[in-house]
């Protein structure tokens, strides 16, 4: 069952969606002092592999050097070029800019500058790169952009131990998406965030919402879940669930849950699939999302081999048909925020609860006034 028992009030307003300063203080307050994901072990599988990223503005280089990651400013301190154009690559000693032939170490120290006598004089180690904290939960790769955040681990409070499970080396990973939605971040956290869309926009994908006391919400200060249990709608599907199962052995687990950090980090469980997606925004009605997708390793052997590339390939088209409709309504959603009238002031139904505390944090966290005195009167307070 749900935890609230009337309908709730839409607390952030259509502006919140459109504004390019609410915007800058979601940067601010939200992005800048967090964890953002760059890459999954996947993506840098030999000593020397590096791949480059672009977050917040910031151009990134993450390098896997001494068996650990490291993450640095794309920009060289000679003259401001990027290290590397590519979107990856591979330097087994140092990292070489592509300009001057600079080269640093994974410390980000100056190892050698060519014709070094014409910079003289130059304090020893006064030029170096921009080195950025990098931790790893599970197979993901995270990085911070400030000096003064907490670590991974606290940031993410109980959803360390929830992602190092859920996306463990000794998962597959079966594809990484990396798309972008015409929406504002926001309405992509919060269409994660609910169930009643279901019918609407995925009538093929995750057939029908379940009923209110097949779900469970739980609401903590930074983050809340949902959970459903759900056979296969058909005896078809659930003698091919029972199949898949009896072939991995491994019992079969109904649960679906679903997992959000604030502010935008979140896990997932469905069988034997499990996943991480993160979203940033690029524009107030733009935003990227990465999604990581995990299945059953298997045991070893051929047909265990065959039969997780099998999960993977399901997995992959599951989630790729699964984004496509999301971004569909994601996009009528915005058009519809953009619009210079309102018939209202918005309403969330109890299957919406979940969006209503994420608006409340994220009033709490970007609002220069008491975020209690600028809810709408017909708050109801969970």
């Amino acid at each position: 069952m749900f935890l609230s028992d009337t309908h709730l009030p839409q607390i952030l307003r259509p502006e919140d969606y459109t504004s390019e300063q609410q915007l800058q203080r979601e940067k601010e307050q939200l992005f800048l002092p967090g964890w953002h994901f760059v890459a999954t072990f996947a993506d840098l599988p030999r000593e020397g592999d590096f791949r480059t990223f672009e977050l917040l503005d910031y151009p990134l280089i993450v390098w896997k050097h001494g068996g650990e990651f490291h993450t640095f400013l794309n920009v060289c301190p000679h003259r401001f070029s990027r290290i590397s154009g590519a979107d990856c690559g591979h330097a087994a000693e140092n990292l070489q800019c592509q300009y001057h032939g600079w080269e640093f170490d994974s410390g980000g120290h100056t190892r050698k500058i060519p014709d070094a006598a014409s910079f003289k004089p130059m304090t020893k180690g006064a030029l170096a790169l921009k080195k950025f904290r990098t931790e790893t939960c599970g197979q993901l790769i995270f990085v911070n952009l400030s000096d003064e955040a907490p670590s991974l681990k606290d940031y993410l409070g109980p959803g360390y131990e929830i992602g190092s499970q859920l996306c463990s080396p000794e998962k597959k990973l079966a594809v990484t998406l990396d798309y972008e939605v015409e929406a504002n971040w926001k309405c992509k956290v919060e269409n994660s965030l609910e169930s009643y869309h279901v019918d609407m926009v995925h009538p093929t994908t995750f057939g029908t919402a379940p009923e209110p006391e097949e779900c469970e919400h739980e609401v903590q200060p930074g983050w809340t879940t949902y959970a459903t249990w759900q056979k296969s709608p058909s005896r078809f599907d659930q003698a091919v669930d029972r199949l898949v199962h009896r072939i991995a052995r491994v019992e079969p687990d109904e649960e679906y849950k679903h997992y959000h950090y604030y502010p935008h980090i979140m896990f997932g469980k469905m069988r034997l699939f499990s996943w991480m997606e993160w979203t940033i925004p690029l524009t107030p009605i733009r935003t990227r999302v990465v999604g990581t997708f995990f299945c059953y390793r298997g045991s070893g052997g051929i047909k265990s081999r065959f039969f997780t590339r099998f999960l993977a390939r399901w997995e992959r088209k599951f989630f790729e048909k699964l984004a496509g409709e999301d971004c569909g309504a994601m996009a009528r959603m915005q058009r519809g925020l953009n619009s210079v009238c309102k018939p209202s002031e918005g309403l969330l139904s109890i299957r919406e609860e979940r969006i209503f505390h994420f608006q409340k944090y994220i009033l709490g966290a970007t609002s220069t006034q008491d975020p209690a005195s600028q809810l709408p009167a017909t708050s109801v307070r969970v």
